[in-house]
């Protein structure tokens, strides 16, 4: 973990509300695992706590990282305004799990399942699985047409089959991520997913089965993003105990955390 002011390379509008941020910074090579967040402090000093923002892509040769985040308060307003050559100050990589890139082999079959800003750390593994000789399966879940973003990017990855879902049916397929799951009929090898807790839920119950193993990653606000202060704490499945999202996630095996 490094703290580091590092320079804003790129910050565009990708989507409705949703914003790309290019950071470049010697942080970058301590980036390894998709999964992993970085805590970026918000411009001012009004705004104390950091926002946790998940990594989507990473490039070691360059020295960079995308992060993708939504606008929707006014720390990540802050953000969206920031200009190319601005600097902020970055903490990271948090985590201390990732998802388990480096376990399928090329003949497993693969299926990532995002929503929203949940979409970004799939990328991520799909750039390692594919990297690696993986070919994935994705179903990506939006509200509406506006709110699409990287399709392109997903599709553009050797043997990635990308199925696009919508809630109002104005792209792709009309319908939720689990209903796509299910019309998809077999059971993968592995299964991965970000997004919104209700999603989350919804995918580990439909994807609950022993020939597959399944993880999902966490999304939670967070104060200092290093376990100390409690403020991500979730349960665990048999409510034995607690899992801090932000040390010992964010991403956990189906079944370890209360969803």
């Amino acid at each position: 973990m490094k703290n580091e002011k590092m320079l804003i390379v790129d910050n565009r509008l990708i989507a409705a509300g949703t914003y790309e941020m290019t950071l470049a910074g010697t942080l970058v090579s301590e980036i390894s695992r998709p999964g992993a967040f970085l805590h970026v402090a918000v411009p001012g000093e009004d705004l104390v706590l950091r926002r946790p923002i998940s990594i989507a892509s990473v490039d070691h040769e360059g020295g960079s990282c995308t992060l993708i985040f939504k606008d929707v308060g006014a720390g990540t307003e802050r953000l969206a305004r920031c200009h190319p050559g601005d600097r902020v100050d970055v903490l990271g990589p948090l985590g201390q799990q990732g998802f388990p890139v480096d376990e399928p082999y090329a003949a497993d079959d693969v299926l990532l399942i995002g929503g929203g800003v949940g979409v970004p750390p799939l990328y991520y593994a799909a750039c390692e699985l594919a990297g690696r000789g993986v070919s994935v399966s994705v179903i990506l879940g939006f509200q509406t047409t506006s709110a699409i973003f990287y399709e392109e990017q997903f599709r553009e990855l050797p043997g990635c089959d990308v199925r696009i879902m919508t809630d109002d049916g104005s792209y792709g397929q009309k319908g939720t991520v689990i209903e796509a799951f299910e019309e998809r009929g077999k059971r993968p090898d592995w299964l991965f997913s970000c997004g919104p807790r209700g999603m989350l839920r919804a995918v580990e119950k439909a994807g609950m089965h022993p020939h597959t193993k399944g993880y999902v990653s966490l999304e939670e606000r967070m104060g200092c993003g290093v376990g100390v202060c409690l403020a991500c704490v979730c349960e665990t499945e048999d409510r034995s105990s607690y899992r801090k999202i932000c040390r010992d996630g964010p991403v956990f095996p189906f079944k370890e955390v209360l969803l």
